[in-house]
């Protein structure tokens, strides 16, 4: 086939230099920040980022690549991202939890380096596409030549029984014919097959669409091999005409498929003292971003028994607990606010407390990677969650965390959230309708 996307770079090569495609700072945006901090004064400002930064095209560029659930808002990373106090000093953006690419690809469009870090094999398949460099002319005719290959194809690839349940027959056939061109892909031509593959299966699966986890529904029930082979030609034009968006010349962007709590996968120490480390975590019970993708997970073979709870047990903010986790005790987290915060909610509910308790325990090892490595400056992004009856102060908590490993909060604002998607239903672990933006320094640069 012929090459679509340049291949990402391996980590160990990762280089930043002076860009000189990076743009300038918004004057604008810097007169605004600047009045945020004299406003500032230990209590967070409302403020709401959609009139700060004004109406964006919903699928602008590659944003609307995939319709991953509960995207980060970005008006936030395209505010701080052109304000000089922000990125001042900085020569790399790090997401640890990048999700489907939005801080990644925000970077690249101020001419900023960027890395990230997704446990979700495809939010990071995803990203890899969204952020690839280089010329995108042949994307059309890699995924033209992938379906043509598919359509002469006989043999299927033996396919979990489990994914039977999501489809016609017909589908089925046709899916995994297209499951095996997509494996047997060139390396560098994968990302771009798989990735219509995975907004194929997920557009002719007989689930309701209105819901972002699987669940049963009417539409596709007798979808034919001539309908995948329709829908494969749409997406593949809509993911070539996206790409086409990009702007040339963009910095690179790396996506490391790991786990944040492994130092390993962040930037080096001597990339550190220069990073701004820029992201919104996942909540630590109210957001299934696994079960999301579970379909396309199985078809792009992360999940061949056609479950995803492996997956799950390795996230930070899973519900299915290992013993290990089991075994938590309150002294797992520093700070004795929490400690008291977390004994609450389990008297009320002894599994929604042991849940946030292996939460915060993984994010207080993920920011004691930010201090061990030095990063240099935290934007955070987080929200609150009604847990057993009561508010858990998730971002105060987050936030104290982050102090008190040597940073010093400059700003904290509060904007109010629209729209969000698969939120749990659950009275007991639904998050709290705003979000909280908060920018830390290293106290002792």
């Amino acid at each position: 086939m012929v090459s679509a996307l340049e291949p990402i770079s391996h980590m160990a090569g990762f280089d930043a230099p002076h860009n000189p495609m990076r743009r300038p700072p918004s004057a604008h945006y810097a007169r605004e920040y600047a009045a945020l901090v004299r406003r500032y004064e230990g209590v967070p400002v409302d403020i709401s980022f959609r009139q700060l930064v004004g109406p964006l095209p919903a699928s602008e560029y590659t944003h609307g690549l995939y319709p991953y659930p509960a995207r980060l808002l970005r008006h936030i990373p395209r505010f701080l991202l052109s304000t000089e106090a922000v990125t001042s000093d900085i020569d790399v953006v790090f997401d640890p939890f990048v999700g489907s690419g939005t801080v990644l690809l925000e970077a690249q469009l101020r001419g900023l380096a960027s890395i990230g870090v997704e446990q979700n094999p495809v939010a990071a398949l995803v990203s890899r596409v969204k952020v690839s460099r280089g010329s995108h002319a042949h994307s059309a005719t890699v995924l033209n030549e992938a379906l043509a290959v598919a359509k002469r194809r006989r043999r299927v690839p033996d396919l979990s029984p489990l994914l039977s349940r999501w489809y016609s027959n017909e589908a089925m056939s046709a899916l995994g014919r297209l499951a095996a061109v997509a494996e047997d892909s060139e390396e560098r031509d994968r990302d771009l097959v798989q990735l219509c593959l995975a907004l194929t299966a997920r557009r002719m699966a007989t689930t309701d669409p209105r819901i972002p986890v699987p669940v049963k529904g009417t539409r596709n029930e007798t979808a034919s091999c001539s309908d995948v082979w329709r829908q494969w030609a749409l997406e593949g034009a809509s993911i070539v005409a996206k790409l086409e968006t990009l702007p040339p010349g963009r910095p690179i962007a790396e996506v490391r498929a790991g786990d944040a709590r492994d130092v390993t996968m962040w930037p080096s120490s001597e990339q550190a003292v220069k990073t701004l480390l820029l992201t919104s975590p996942p909540y630590g019970a109210a957001q299934k971003y696994v079960r999301s993708t579970s379909l396309e997970a199985a078809w792009l073979g992360h999940a061949p028994t056609g479950k995803t709870v492996h997956l799950e047990h390795s996230s930070i903010g899973r519900e299915h607990l290992s013993p290990q986790d089991l075994m938590l005790k309150l002294s797992s987290v520093t700070s004795s606010q929490l400690q008291l915060a977390l004994a609450s909610i389990a008297k009320k509910d002894a599994r929604r407390g042991a849940i946030y308790l292996a939460y915060f325990t993984d994010m207080q090892r993920t920011f004691l990677n930010a201090h061990s490595v030095g990063v240099k400056r935290i934007a955070l992004v987080s929200g609150d969650n009604h847990v057993a009856g009561g508010v858990l102060r998730t971002s105060q908590h987050l936030a104290d965390i982050i102090q008190s490993l040597g940073y010093k909060r400059t700003l904290s604002v509060r904007d109010p959230i629209r729209g969000r998607t698969l939120l749990t239903s659950r009275k007991n672990g639904a998050p709290a309708p705003a979000e909280y933006i908060e920018i830390f320094e290293m106290a002792n640069l």
